[in-house]
């Protein structure tokens, strides 16, 4: 099989929604609920130049599985699939990729940790994290080496450009590379 422009994928561990945890709980029992579909899926074919390969794991947006319901209401498959459980993924829907056990960047964006807040006396606030401060757990090389920033640098970005991410049980915001305003 051989692709031009898009990745062609299978969801990983064939799930396309994922209803439990690695533990066995049940974290839902609808399709409404984008936060439990899968975001991981298996390349079978890449298109050239991507430094992406067959058999590499993609992190891709939550749509690309995610079944819906029509106006209708009859349930629908995903506009990505092909047949069975194959899918095609646009490359600016694909954010990492995973080879034997490494996380890349794919694109022009970062992989940030929230940091928390001093918990010194009394707090108002329920927010228990620092907004829009992060460290930096995921660059793109080339970002890198041009802004000084590092793996582990601790980083401002602008409002609202984080979207969150659970990978492997952690949470990370995905921030453009342009919205990453200063290191701190």
């Amino acid at each position: 099989m051989k692709s031009t422009f898009y990745f062609l994928v299978i969801p990983l561990n064939g799930d396309e929604f994922m209803r439990q945890t690695k533990d066995g709980l049940i974290v839902n029992a609808n399709i409404d609920d984008h936060k439990s579909t899968q975001r991981l899926a298996k390349v079978l074919a890449c298109p050239e130049g991507t430094g992406v390969e067959e058999g590499d794991i993609l992190l891709v947006h939550h749509n690309i599985f995610r079944p819906y319901y029509d106006m209708k209401g009859r349930l629908r498959k995903s506009s990505n699939l092909v047949k069975d459980k194959l899918y095609y993924v646009e490359p600016e829907r694909v954010y990492m990729y995973i080879r034997d056990g490494k996380e890349y960047v794919f694109g022009d964006y970062s992989f940030i940790k929230p940091v928390n807040k001093d918990m010194d006396g009394f707090q108002y606030s329920t927010n228990v994290e620092k907004e829009m401060i992060g460290e930096v757990a995921l660059i793109e090389p080339s970002f890198s080496e041009q802004e000084e920033v590092s793996i582990g640098d601790v980083i401002t970005f602008t409002k609202d450009s984080e979207y969150e991410f659970r990978i492997n049980d952690e949470r990370f915001y995905r921030v453009p590379t342009k919205n990453i305003v200063a290191v701190l």
